[in-house]
């Protein structure tokens, strides 16, 4: 459905074949649809891209959503496990879980996922920080709403924008 051909179909007669409008990219050395295989490594990465954003903006966003909401020392104690998480270079991450977990999608998934953390908690957090400020969050805790319903009626929706871009750039990444 999603390719023009089978990816792995080998076609021998038809090798080394050059663009041409059957065969968009041409064949490979055994004949290989080009287009069809490059179509199938995409739909891998969107895979992995798209989870692994996923999973940088469930935990970044609860943590630093977590961290405004409850302030003090809370907040820098979060921030910090956030940081300490960031320290890491994305490279060094990636080869520790693969060496214990082993290769695979899984493991690119976590690595890509757990270097996104960070950046999620930092944005959501300084991106709620000026929203906590304003005065619809103010005259929402003076009415008698608790943190945990301000940061959702109010807080995640005006910094959804915020993290929409950071997801855009983190996918592409």
């Amino acid at each position: 459905v999603w390719t023009p051909f089978p990816p792995d179909q080998l076609d021998i007669a038809n090798r080394l074949q050059g663009p041409e409008p059957l065969h968009w990219f041409g064949t490979d050395h055994f004949g290989r649809d080009i287009a069809a295989r490059l179509m199938q490594g995409a739909w891998n990465a969107l895979i992995v891209g798209g989870i692994a954003v996923m999973v940088g903006i469930t935990f970044g966003v609860t943590m630093g959503l977590s961290a405004v909401a409850l302030g003090g020392w809370m907040e820098e104690a979060i921030m910090r496990i956030a940081d300490l998480t960031f320290a890491f270079p994305a490279v060094l991450t990636a080869i520790l879980f693969t060496s214990t977990i082993g290769p695979g999608v899984l493991t690119s998934i976590l690595a890509i996922g757990i270097f996104n953390i960070p950046v999620f908690a930092r944005i959501s957090r300084s991106s709620a920080s000026v929203i906590w400020k304003k005065e619809f969050s103010v005259s929402a805790k003076a009415i008698g709403k608790g943190k945990i319903q301000i940061t959702t009626d109010h807080i995640l929706p005006n910094i959804s924008g915020v993290i929409a871009v950071q997801a855009t750039v983190s996918f592409a990444v």
